[in-house]
C-alpha cells in the first residue's frame, strides 16, 4: 500500500464537498478501450456498444481560471492524468484525449458534446488558483438527461504543484468510476431481469450484494447465476457469485460445500482474468472461508500490490487481513481506502466499526456501527459486543435485543430453524471467520456480558 500514500504537503489537506455525492457506491476494477473524434465535421457517433455495453465516459478539459494562460498546463495535466487513470477500469470506455480536447472553448451544450463523442457520461471541472491556493472543482454528468450525478470541490495549499495535481487526480479517479456503475445501476434498477444484459444482471446483482444481508445476497445470487447463463466467460460474474457464497458463510447461512464452492468459482474467475483486482481479493476471502489461512494471507499482499486507487478492492483487502488478526494493518489500510474515497458506501464503515472493537476502541466502534452500516446480524453483534465492553450496560441489552430479532429474520429467511434464543444458535457460523480464534472469544463475551443465555 505504500506505493499509493501520498505525500505530504505541508499543510494539512482540506477537502470541501458541494452537492450531487452519491453515497452507496463501491468502485468498479481497471482498463478499458479508447477510440478517437474522427473529425469536426462528423455526424454525431451512436452510444459506444460493446458486447456488455459498458458506459462510456468523455473528460473534457478542465477550464483554467486563473487569469494567467501559463496555468493552463496544470488546468490541462490534471484532466489528461484523470483519462489516463480511468483508463485502466475494464468497465468503461473511455473517450481519447485528442477527441474530448477537441471541444476545448466549444459553444455546443454538453448534450450535444455527448451526442457527438458517443457518449453516456462527461467528466468536466475547472482550476484556479490565487496565490499560494488552488481551488479544483470537479463534476460528473448524465449526458441523457442533463443531471449532475457527482460533484466535489478540492482546496489546496500549492506548496508543489505536481504534487498537488497528483494528489487530487487519484482522488478523483479512485471515486469517479463508482459514481458511474451506481448511475447505470439506478437506471435498470426497475427493468425485468427477464430482458437484462450480462452486464446489466451484473450490476443489479452487485447493487444487492453490497446491502450484505441475507434477503439481498439471495436475490444478488440469483442475477449472477442468470448473466452466467448469457455469457460463461464473464469473469467479473464469478467473482461477484462467489462473493455471494462468502457473505452467506460469515452471516451463518451457507451450507457445508459452500466453502469449497465458493473457492472453485472464485479460480474460475481468476483463470479468465488474473489481472483484475476486484477478482483477485474476492479470492484471498475464499481462501479464508475455505479454512486455508497462509493461502489468504498471501493473496491479499498480492492483491494490494496490484491495486494503485481502487478503494473498495483495498478496503476489503483490509478486511481480510482483520480476519486474519492483522489488526492494525487492516486499520492502515482501510482508513486509506477511506481516505481515497471520502463518500465511501457504508460497508466501509461496518469494517472500520469491527476494526475499532479489536483494538479496544469501543466508542468508536458504536460510532461506526449505528446507522447505515448496520447492514446485518454480524454488525448488531459487533454492537452488543462493544457497549457491554464499554460499560455501557443498558445499551448493551437494548442492542442484544436488535440482534436477536434480526438474526432470527436472517435464519428464517433461509428455512433455518430457531428453536432457542440461545448463543449456540444465534452465532451458529460466525466463529468460522476468525482465524485467531481469541478474535472471536472477544465478541463472544461481550454477547454473553450483555445478557444473551449461553
Amino acid at each position: 500500500i505504500s506505493s499509493i500514500v501520498f505525500e505530504s504537503l505541508g499543510n494539512k489537506l482540506k477537502s470541501s464537498f458541494v452537492d450531487g455525492g452519491e453515497q452507496n457506491v463501491k468502485n468498479i476494477s481497471p482498463s478499458v478501450h479508447v477510440y478517437h473524434w474522427p473529425s469536426e465535421t462528423a455526424a454525431a457517433s451512436p452510444p459506444i456498444q460493446s458486447g456488455r455495453e459498458k458506459p462510456s465516459v468523455a473528460v473534457l478539459p478542465f477550464a483554467n481560471m486563473s487569469g494567467d494562460e501559463d496555468q493552463k498546463f496544470f488546468s490541462d495535466g490534471i484532466s489528461e492524468d484523470i483519462i489516463t487513470g480511468l483508463a485502466r477500469f475494464r468497465t468503461l470506455f473511455v473517450v481519447a484525449r485528442n477527441s474530448s480536447f477537441h471541444f476545448r472553448d466549444s459553444d455546443l451544450t454538453e448534450g450535444e458534446i455527448a451526442a457527438k463523442l458517443g457518449v453516456q457520461y462527461l467528466v468536466e471541472g475547472s482550476v484556479r488558483r490565487a496565490g499560494n491556493r488552488v481551488r479544483i472543482s470537479v463534476q460528473l454528468i448524465a449526458a441523457e438527461s442533463g443531471k449532475h450525478i457527482w460533484a466535489e470541490r478540492f482546496d489546496r495549499e500549492l506548496e508543489d504543484l505536481f504534487a498537488v495535481q497528483d494528489e487530487v487526480t487519484q482522488s478523483i479517479v479512485a471515486v469517479l468510476p463508482g459514481r458511474v456503475q451506481h448511475d447505470v445501476a439506478d437506471r435498470i434498477g426497475h427493468k425485468p431481469t427477464e430482458n437484462m444484459k450480462a452486464y446489466e444482471l451484473l450490476l443489479k446483482g452487485k447493487a444487492l450484494r453490497d446491502g450484505l444481508n441475507a434477503k439481498d445476497n439471495a436475490q444478488a445470487k440469483s442475477c449472477f447465476e442468470k448473466a452466467l447463463e448469457l455469457d460463461p466467460s464473464y469473469a467479473r460474474v464469478y467473482m461477484y457469485l462467489a462473493d455471494t457464497y462468502v457473505i452467506d458463510l460469515w452471516l451463518g447461512l451457507a451450507e457445508t460445500d459452500a466453502p469449497m464452492h465458493a473457492l472453485d468459482i472464485a479460480r474460475q474467475g481468476a483463470a479468465l482474468d488474473n489481472k483484475d483486482v476486484y477478482i483477485q481479493d474476492q479470492l484471498g476471502f475464499a481462501y479464508l472461508c475455505a479454512g486455508l489461512w497462509d493461502q489468504a494471507d498471501t493473496q491479499f499482499e498480492k492483491t494490494l500490490s496490484l491495486i494503485v486507487n481502487e478503494a473498495e478492492s483495498m478496503a476489503w483487502c483490509g478486511y481480510g487481513f482483520l480476519l486474519l488478526g492483522q489488526h492494525e494493518k487492516a486499520q492502515d489500510i482501510v482508513s486509506e481506502a477511506m481516505r481515497l474515497d471520502p463518500l465511501h458506501p457504508p460497508a466501509l464503515d461496518w469494517i472500520m466499526g469491527q476494526i475499532y472493537f479489536f483494538m479496544g476502541r469501543y466508542d468508536e466502534a458504536v460510532g461506526k456501527l449505528l446507522g447505515e452500516a448496520r447492514l446485518n446480524s454480524l454488525a448488531d453483534a459487533f454492537l452488543t459486543a462493544a457497549y457491554a465492553r464499554a460499560g455501557r450496560d443498558h445499551e448493551a441489552k437494548g442492542a442484544l435485543q436488535s440482534f436477536i430479532i434480526h438474526r432470527k429474520k436472517e435464519l428464517i429467511s433461509r428455512g433455518k430453524p430457531v428453536d432457542h434464543e440461545n448463543f449456540h444458535t444465534l452465532t451458529a457460523g460466525f466463529a468460522n471467520m476468525w482465524r485467531d480464534e481469541h478474535d472471536w472469544q472477544k465478541i463472544a463475551s461481550g454477547l454473553l456480558s450483555a445478557g444473551l443465555e449461553g
